[in-house]
């Protein structure tokens, strides 16, 4: 069986001992540093308040204090928390998913006049960095055009910016362009309509970048502080993400604060875990064409 980019042959001599076991232990170490924060953010947690600020480097606890994830959770009302940043990022992901592949759909098979300069135009938009549009999306939130409204303390704020999203429909419009023509024939001469066209046939057939998107844009948003910071300054309906930032300048002690992040780190990493064997499943079959 080859391994990566070294065959069985190549595996029996000694330079590709060499260049094997030398990977291997490049891999580890890089292994090791992007493990690192996730590991002291835990044992951070499970020190006492003061020896966090111990010089030198001492990973584990003297004392570990299990404790500190109980009194964190319970003291700031994670689940709360973690309520409000579901609702916020499970209805973004949602919207982004269903406005994108409509987009995509139309740009792919319903070929509109201008679709190339559309295209462009959001090849310019993935160009400009988040923060550069920023206060021009806070001033509109704060009174939408045309309708006079404010978005500010609302989801809506955060749901309308979310679902529009240049890099979701560039992907899937691609992968629209590789489902063979003559299946979507075939359904409109049975009389299927474009809308169950996309429902029934295209969509089922891109589950897979469906899943890799869902999981890329449910870890976007979840990390998302600067936008929801602006838009809702009640704490009742902050996100996690946010809360946490002001309980940073409580006077709770930083082991709680440690222990509270990382749970916040949970869900996200999870997902990650959870679903990267369908992630790499999609990545495979998205690459395929036909």
């Amino acid at each position: 069986m080859d391994r990566a980019i070294l065959s069985d042959i190549e595996l029996r001599t000694t330079t590709g001992r060499l260049y094997y076991y030398g990977s291997m232990a490049v891999l580890l170490a890089i292994a090791v540093v992007v493990l690192f924060p996730f590991v002291y953010a835990f044992t951070s947690g499970l020190k006492g308040s003061t020896e966090i600020f111990t010089s030198g480097l001492q990973l584990l606890p003297q004392n570990p204090q299990w404790e500190n994830y109980t009194t964190a959770w319970n003291k700031f009302e994670i689940a709360k928390l973690f309520f409000n940043s579901f609702v916020i990022v499970s209805v973004g992901v949602f919207l982004r998913l269903s406005i994108s592949a409509l987009a995509a759909y139309g740009l792919s098979r319903l070929k509109p006049m201008g679709g190339r300069y559309l295209m462009m135009l959001f090849f310019i938009t993935l160009m400009i960095p988040g923060i550069a549009y920023l206060v021009p999306l806070f001033v509109t939130l704060k009174d939408v055009p045309i309708l006079h409204i404010s978005l500010l303390e609302s989801y809506w704020g955060l749901w309308l910016p979310y679902a529009a999203s240049a890099f979701a429909i560039f992907v899937l419009k691609n992968f629209f362009d590789r489902i063979p023509t003559e299946i979507l024939d075939s359904a409109r001469i049975d009389g299927a309509s474009q809308l169950q066209i996309l429902l029934r046939i295209v969509l089922p057939l891109s589950r897979s970048i469906l899943l890799i998107l869902a999981v890329l844009t449910f870890m976007d948003l979840w990390k998302d502080y600067l936008l929801p910071y602006l838009v809702i300054t009640n704490p009742q309906y902050q996100p996690i993400t946010v809360r946490l930032f002001y309980l940073a300048d409580s006077n709770h002690g930083v082991n709680l604060q440690m222990a509270a992040a990382f749970i916040a780190l949970m869900p996200p990493l999870m997902i990650a875990i959870l679903l990267q064997r369908f992630m790499k499943t999609g990545v495979t079959m998205g690459s395929i064409k036909g």
